[in-house]
């Protein structure tokens, strides 16, 4: 009789087990995250802080730009974070004002055919590291060079049709493998010519000398090369020291555009 009533103990003990296995695997049930990498230009972007730097209003710095020997650009420029406003104001006097598509120039730059070139361009440079991303931007990350001794990661920056001002441009991008800050960059400049002239002739800027701004890591001295795709860096054609930079705040206040200079 005890051994049928243990018998009957045990086996009522291995189905209730077995009814209950069930709801213990739910409650030890893992669920499982996916892990999200970041592509090339969100790897950049990071290493150059962009959150931090959006947060900021505006950024103001002088720069020096040489190209064969001769000054062609000598400033003070300050431009919102977001680069929609602008203002260059040159050591002569004369100054340049950008709003978004327009610029306006003073009375010494009605006739000078590059300021267009010259009030976007070097901005562009300037703030390449937080614009990999906008509207319009179209990115090739599996775009490799033809160089042999190239060991840099490099993706390919294009634009869709009516983009900016010159959606035909397109740039190379190098990135540091220790600190994925900017390396260099390799362009084609379409301003004034067509885009098959302009790929005959493409340039690179190396971004060196980083120095960190409230913890923001900005090159403050850019040299400029031939590029191309097989031999990479070639001729040092120009130079751009980077100074005084700093962070303003106050720049969409006081902004005005004087009302006797000329759009262009």
């Amino acid at each position: 009789m005890k051994k049928l009533l243990f018998t009957a103990i045990i086996g009522a003990a291995i189905i209730i087990g077995c009814k209950q296995q069930p709801k213990t695997e739910k409650t030890t049930e893992i669920v499982k995250k996916e892990t999200v990498s970041k592509n090339f230009a969100e790897v950049i972007e990071t290493a150059h802080k962009k959150d931090i730097f959006l947060a900021k209003e505006a950024i103001q710095y002088d720069a020096v730009i040489n190209f064969g020997g001769n000054e062609i650009l000598n400033a003070n420029i300050t431009v919102s974070t977001s680069s929609d406003i602008a203002k260059i104001a040159y050591k002569n006097g004369d100054e340049i004002y950008v709003n978004k598509q327009d610029i306006f120039v003073s009375d010494g730059l009605k006739a000078n055919p590059g300021v267009r070139f010259h009030a976007y361009t070097w901005n562009y440079f300037f703030l390449f590291p937080y614009k990999l991303n906008d509207n319009g931007t179209k990115w090739d990350f599996n775009h490799k060079t033809q160089e042999a001794n190239n060991n840099l990661k490099t993706a390919k920056l294009s634009f869709e049709a009516n983009t900016g001002d010159a959606p035909d441009d397109w740039y190379v991008v190098y990135k540091n493998n220790e600190t994925d800050l900017l390396e260099h960059v390799a362009y084609i400049v379409t301003a004034g010519k067509t885009k098959e002239a302009a790929e005959a002739d493409p340039h690179a800027i190396k971004y060196t000398d980083y120095t960190e701004i409230e913890g923001i890591s900005i090159a403050t001295n850019w040299d400029f090369y031939g590029w191309n795709s097989k031999d990479g860096l070639t001729d040092k054609i120009g130079n751009a020291k980077i100074t005084n930079i700093k962070f303003v705040e106050g720049f969409r206040d006081s902004f005005s555009i004087p009302e006797n200079y000329t759009k262009k």
